[in-house]
């Protein structure tokens, strides 16, 4: 029997799921249960690989189990954008290897479309916008960045615009950022909505339950997941954990495990709304990767989302207070005309990043497969990765199957690793000036 070491302890900040209202009472697993397949997280990935086997055979029996709730885990913690590019395509060495950034490309844009699809089949509101994503550059060091960015899209034959201050200050309402390029075919979704739309239009095969914390595993086959109340047998048994996935035995200090912080205001009133002016809906990607995202929302919230934290444990609650101030402080220099504008919601989101760069998505022990580790690009790589994992566990391989199958590399031993990634982040945004 191995016990789940990593497991995940989430608080009701998420500015996300809490504005939906209250949320009806969760089905628990209860008793003990077979089935053909199980998948653990009900992340991106998860979600898909769920729907992915049930859709390929409609006869299997497959349940999906998720910690807490479906929309309050780290999947409806992100800042809601689905992204068809990296946020920062490096322009240093880019042009040698147009081509598999062309792959990585069109793998997202898959998910993109697949998402997509599913969302307008099954009537999922989640406010779902093809609006793109603009880079802002508050700094000439920023808009030096900006322009290797296009020129990295360049590269790649990629579309995109050119926006200059007076038209920033237009979309905006702010006058704080310099340039911007806008990246067309991104999504803007409300992010917690999104995932419950998923689970919830799940085929009749599907099986979800939340609020059902994975305690411990029999690895067979056939295997036994555990949970305080239920059980599950299966010979098959796909972990969709991303930054728990080392709870499971999995890639032992081959993840590096992170927090991203965001923050949320309360709605604003009439008068600010006047006062701001600008577009009722955009987000806002820094120039530095290190810099701070905005998202203005059509509820009248704007959300601010930066800082990144190491955490062995992916604790979502250690350092809120000082992260807040952080985001204070970012949200006045870009809002200065709401001095009395406060957040009303604070929270962390874990996620999982590797050294070279490379996910998991594949066989990983007899019966066993995962999918985890999406570089911070989850909504379209971790759905994208799920979908192709069930598919090949189903003998059904996408050509772009490979794109996605990596293995990560080893860490270096703790405490250095921490370290490193600690030093990382304070050189980072150091380098982010004025962007953060």
């Amino acid at each position: 029997m191995t016990a789940v070491s990593l497991r995940p302890e989430y608080d009701r900040g998420n500015g996300w799921f809490e504005i939906l209202g209250t949320q009806p009472e969760p089905v628990v697993l209860t008793g003990d249960l077979d089935a053909d397949h199980v998948v653990i997280g009900a992340g991106y990935g998860g979600l898909a690989a769920a729907r992915r086997l049930a859709e390929l055979d409609p006869s299997a029996s497959v349940i999906l189990i998720e910690a807490d709730r479906v929309g309050n885990n780290a999947a409806g913690r992100c800042s809601g954008f689905i992204i068809d590019h990296a946020h920062n395509i490096r322009a240093k060495g880019f042009a040698d290897d147009t081509e598999n950034a062309k792959r990585q490309i069109a793998l997202n844009r898959a998910g993109v479309d697949w998402l997509d699809e599913i969302v307008h089949r099954e009537g999922i509101e989640c406010d779902w916008r093809r609006e793109g994503k603009i880079h802002a550059a508050a700094s000439a060091k920023g808009e030096e960045t900006l322009a290797g960015f296009a020129e990295s899209l360049d590269a790649v034959e990629e579309d995109y615009l050119m926006y200059d201050g007076v038209e920033l200050k237009r979309r905006f309402g702010t006058d704080f950022y310099r340039s911007g390029l806008h990246a067309p075919h991104s999504i803007l979704v409300q992010p917690a909505e999104l995932v419950i739309g998923l689970a919830n239009s799940m085929p009749e095969n599907v099986q979800v339950f939340e609020s059902s914390m994975v305690t411990d595993v029999d690895f067979g086959p056939p295997h036994t997941i555990r949970t305080a109340s239920g059980s599950v047998r299966s010979p098959s048994l796909v972990i969709a954990a991303n930054g728990f996935g080392e709870g499971f035995g999995l890639f032992k200090n081959s993840l590096i495990p992170l927090i991203t912080w965001g923050s949320m205001t309360r709605p604003l009133s009439d008068d600010e709304v006047a006062a701001l002016g600008g577009q009722e809906n955009y987000g806002i990607i820094p120039a530095h990767p290190a810099g701070t995202t905005v998202r203005r929302r059509p509820d009248n919230r704007i959300l601010i989302r930066n800082q990144y934290t190491f955490s062995r444990r992916s604790s979502v609650t250690k350092g809120i207070a000082a992260v807040k101030r952080a985001h204070e402080k970012s949200f006045r220099n870009r809002y200065p005309m709401f001095p009395n504008v406060e957040f009303e919601y604070s929270w962390g989101g874990a996620l999982a990043l590797s050294r070279n760069g490379e996910g998991v998505c594949g066989k990983v022990a007899d019966g066993v497969w995962a999918t985890m580790a999406y570089q911070g690009t989850g909504m379209a790589k971790g759905t994208i990765s799920g979908k192709y994992l069930a598919e090949h566990m189903l003998g059904d391989d996408d050509p772009l199957m490979g794109l996605v199958a990596g293995a990560p590399s080893r860490n270096f031993p703790d405490p250095f690793n921490g370290w490193g990634v600690r030093m990382n982040s304070r050189w980072r945004r150091w380098q982010a000036g004025l962007e953060e």
